[in-house]
């Protein structure tokens, strides 16, 4: 179970520049961009990264701004299953990723406690905002999503 809806299921693969929408308890949209495909984290290639942000809307037919200095989360590394099941809705794609993107992404990797970026290449210190070195699922997603916004965890 998960707080977040079911908007539509796809079997689109994510693109860089995609820009999604997802829906959590409060009714509200919420907003998501794909950063890159190729992401390899963890022993797992061609992961999607993703931005998620704050910014929440009443409706998901316009993008709202969407900057880095708006992100609800560090940078997210998960694979096509959100799109698949129907919880990342496809609203448009930016042709590329765009260019408001972080400098550098971070992830803490606790196995080894270090530093990597998404390629798996080590980096010399912590650069926030710093995300976890790992494949984030669905579930982990709403659980991450729902404990930022102050909602209870859905239920295992």
């Amino acid at each position: 179970m998960t707080n977040m809806k079911v908007l539509k299921k796809t079997k689109q693969k994510p693109l860089p520049g995609d820009i999604f929408s997802f829906q959590i308890l409060d009714g509200k949209y919420h907003w998501g961009r794909v950063v890159s495909v190729t992401a390899s984290v963890g022993g797992f290639d061609d992961c999607v990264l993703i931005y998620l942000y704050k910014t929440q809307t009443e409706g998901n037919d316009e993008v709202p701004s969407l900057t880095t200095s708006d992100l609800l989360l560090p940078p997210i590394t998960t694979n096509e299953l959100p799109w698949k099941k129907g919880y990342f809705k496809l609203i448009e794609n930016r042709g590329g990723i765009g260019p408001d993107l972080l400098p550098v992404h971070c992830f803490y990797d606790p196995l080894f406690k270090r530093y990597c970026n998404e390629h798996g290449e080590v980096l010399s210190q912590k650069v926030e905002p710093c995300g976890v070195y790992g494949l984030d699922s669905y579930r982990t997603i709403d659980d991450k999503v729902s404990e930022a916004l102050g909602l209870e965890l859905a239920p295992d």
